[in-house]
């Protein structure tokens, strides 16, 4: 396990080093206030990560980023090594939407969505309770951010400061004719 982990450090793709690029880009596009390393607590006793927990970055919309067109609430991101299992993340990330984030202000404040970096598109029957939970993946490719709920683009993110917006209100069961 230390030997796969420095190796990963050595080739760049340590967490943290993720976590910055990710960040970083996310600060770079003036769209978002971006916190790193919020405290929350679980809302519910059955929660796995009952007590306190912690997301790796958590961003709100900006004026500028309200006016290009995100009104969907706060976001949670996820980091992960690259090539690791999803699952895991995924199950954090359904702990942290049933949790509330403490911003340094004080105030609490619940995440709309939670995605895990990087990561590429689910598909199948997974994808529809991904969709259902506004769980997701997200990958930062070509000066863009694309965060999905399964198989629905959710919000493209440009380094130029630019956000194409999908259908996040949309639930996956009416895309489905369900």
């Amino acid at each position: 396990m230390a030997i796969e982990a420095s190796t990963c450090e050595r080739a760049g793709l340590a967490e943290a080093d993720l976590e910055d690029r990710l960040a970083g880009f996310l600060e770079g596009t003036g769209l978002f206030r971006v916190f790193r390393q919020v405290m929350g607590r679980a809302l519910w006793a059955p929660c796995p990560s009952a007590g306190r927990v912690r997301a790796d970055v958590l961003v709100l919309a900006s004026r500028r980023g309200l006016e290009a067109g995100w009104r969907e609430g706060p976001i949670l991101f996820e980091v992960k090594r690259p090539g690791r299992p999803i699952g895991r993340g995924l199950c954090q990330l359904m702990d942290y939407l049933a949790s509330a984030w403490r911003l340094p202000n004080g105030t609490e404040i619940l995440a709309a969505f939670g995605f895990l970096f990087p990561a590429e598109p689910v598909a199948g029957p997974l994808a529809i309770v991904l969709a259902e939970n506004r769980i997701g993946t997200c990958e930062l490719t070509a000066g863009e951010l694309t965060c999905w709920t399964g198989e629905q683009r959710i919000v493209t993110v440009s380094e130029d400061g630019t956000l194409d917006v999908g259908r996040p209100a949309e639930k996956a069961s009416a895309r489905l004719g369900g």
